[in-house]
């Protein structure tokens, strides 16, 4: 009876750790790697409510303010930005300037653009093309960790004057990043359907 029982006992284990290995193997395949274990399931959402979260945002979005050729043309009103995308590369470069600067994280603001620009002056507008004018967006700026009285605070911090470091390079300590217009679909809306451009918790 014992070793029955010792045996039932080594074969469950075995099975269990099988089980382990295949699911193992599941979520790395599924993924492509395992998850992160590093991110805590307190954090995770599922597609359904994180859907119902986007459009619970849709009436904060708002619309962008018309202007008074807008108004004139009695052109209906656009709706205002709901997601913003940035590029692998611009995070990375930013997480590397953030390493070698001692930064802690980055700190996203939320934004809008003018609703008009004087196009003569390039350095001055963020887009050739009027589409963008008059959008919510984001800006990210790198944060330090600052000790006050025993909390912890993520305080920004950047510069417009460069330094020179004893490298001899010349670098921009800390930094305030928008997205760059040459990526397509950066913001979203414009386009007016963004599933167009990969958006997939907005229905449009």
């Amino acid at each position: 009876m014992k070793l029955k029982l010792s045996v039932l006992f080594t074969a469950l284990i075995a099975i269990g750790a099988v089980a382990c290995k295949q699911k193992e193997a599941a979520d790395t395949q599924s993924t492509g790697t395992r998850r992160n274990a590093s991110i805590p399931d307190s954090v995770l959402v599922d597609v359904k409510t994180a859907k119902h979260y986007v459009k619970n945002y849709a009436p904060h979005a708002g619309y962008v303010d018309q202007t008074e050729e807008d108004v004139r043309a009695r052109r209906p009103k656009k709706p205002d930005t709901r997601c913003v995308w940035f590029s692998k590369q611009r995070l990375q470069e930013m997480l590397n300037q953030l390493d070698e600067e001692n930064g802690d994280g980055v700190r996203f603001y939320m934004i809008t653009y003018d609703n008009k620009y004087d196009t003569t002056e390039v350095a001055k507008t963020p887009y050739p093309e009027k589409k963008y004018w008059g959008y919510n967006t984001l800006l990210m700026v790198s944060t330090r960790e600052v000790k006050d009285n025993g909390n912890t605070l993520h305080y920004d911090y950047y510069t417009n004057d460069f330094v020179k470091h004893s490298d001899a390079r010349q670098k921009r300590p800390g930094f305030i990043i928008t997205f760059v217009p040459e990526n397509r679909g950066e913001l979203c809306p414009p386009p007016a359907n963004c599933a167009e451009v990969g958006a997939t918790l907005l229905d449009n």
